[in-house]
């Protein structure tokens, strides 16, 4: 190996090493664990002090001799942008390279599918950024969350009716960011956030059933988008032919059967909604347990074709315990015609903004991957 590529794996070994860690590493661990000589680790760890990537930590308790010197990798030497436009407000976060929130903002911002919107847009997150920047990151790039289908290279929406900016380009949304930008369907990017925060995850569908649902599919381990980016779009699944009227202009869609507006009445909210099913109101009953059947059978039908795990999400599922989750398996179960072994079906995470850190992660991903040498440079 020549010796700039024994170098670079050198480093990328002691980095993916000390961002695993998350914790005090001295000199000493890095040559047992990673065979290294103590010139190579010393020259190593100062150029990553001086980048940024690592800080001197705490002395360690010796045996015997001088105490030695700890260093910490530095999650926040690096950061990424999720941004979702919804009708009436901004929500912005930053990310570490951990995942972890660095700071986030709600702006009322009414949606407008025009270049003055997209350019106000802009100078927030550019705002938002700068301050970030100034806490000693450096911004990777912006991903925008989208409640829309994206087209195969990702950098138009080709199905925006809940937003009603069909034809929209990146471009066009990106004009007034000053940072490197993406688009990542909404349910997508919730999966990604999934996937991070529990890398056990192997084979599953996530269903995500917020006020518009949709879904996504994991395969391996990996966020499997298809060719088209749009598998998982279960919100458009036939569920009742003939039924009720769907904003694609369809009817008997998914959306609008497993979406909580169907059990909502009466300007009703969903945590209220809620509150009488757990004090047995009878009507309130009668609602979930026809939703229940709706949730069910999207699942069956989605098993039908890929028969891995379910993970339940959205702002519907932040309200159901553990008996409404049981009810549903039972649902599924009964219904299904052949042995469903090893099927489980479990609750997101449901973290605040899931689809935005998640969004953000696309970046992170890339960027952690990159150091830690598991792409090429």
């Amino acid at each position: 190996m020549p010796s700039a590529a024994v170098k670079t794996h050198n480093r990328n070994a002691m980095t993916e090493f000390m961002y695993r860690r998350r914790n005090h590493v001295t000199k000493q661990m890095l040559r047992d664990e990673l065979r290294l000589s103590l010139p190579t680790i010393t020259q190593n760890l100062r150029v990553m002090e001086q980048n940024g990537m690592i800080t001197q930590g705490e002395l360690q308790e010796s045996t015997g001799g001088r105490k030695a010197r700890s260093y910490e990798f530095v999650p926040q030497y690096r950061a990424a942008i999720g941004v979702a436009m919804h009708s009436t407000e901004l929500t912005i976060c930053a990310v570490d390279l951990y995942g972890g929130i660095i700071s986030q903002e709600n702006h009322a911002l009414l949606y407008r599918d025009t270049g003055k919107y997209y350019q106000q847009v802009g100078g927030i997150i550019n705002r938002f950024a700068s301050g970030i920047e100034k806490g000693g990151s450096i911004i990777l790039g912006v991903a925008f969350s989208i409640q829309g289908i994206l087209s195969a290279d990702a950098t138009t929406i080709i199905f925006g009716e809940i937003m009603g900016n069909t034809g929209l380009t990146l471009d066009i949304i990106s004009q007034s960011v000053h940072y490197p930008c993406i688009m990542i369907h909404d349910s997508d990017a919730s999966a990604m956030a999934e996937l991070w925060f529990d890398p056990t995850i192997s084979d599953a569908v996530c269903l995500y059933l917020e006020r518009r649902p949709g879904g996504a599919v994991i395969v391996n381990g990996k966020l499997y988008q298809g060719p088209n980016q749009c598998n998982g779009t279960l919100e458009h699944m036939l569920l009742v032919p003939g039924g009720r009227r769907c904003y694609c202009g369809q009817n008997g869609c998914m959306d609008t059967y497993c979406s909580p507006e169907a059990l909502l009445e009466d300007h009703e909210s969903i945590p209220f909604f809620f509150k009488m099913i757990r004090q047995g109101e009878p009507g309130h009953l009668r609602r979930m347990n026809t939703w229940m059947d709706y949730v069910a059978q999207t699942i069956i039908n989605t098993r039908s074709v890929i028969a891995g795990d379910i993970i339940i999400g959205g702002e519907t599922a932040r309200y159901l315990d553990d008996d409404d989750m049981t009810g549903i398996q039972r649902r599924v179960l009964d219904r299904t015609p052949f042995g469903t072994t090893n099927f489980k079906l479990k609750k997101s995470r449901c973290a605040a903004n899931q689809n935005i850190i998640g969004a953000a992660l696309r970046f992170i991903e890339g960027h952690v991957d990159t150091i830690c040498g598991l792409r090429a440079l």
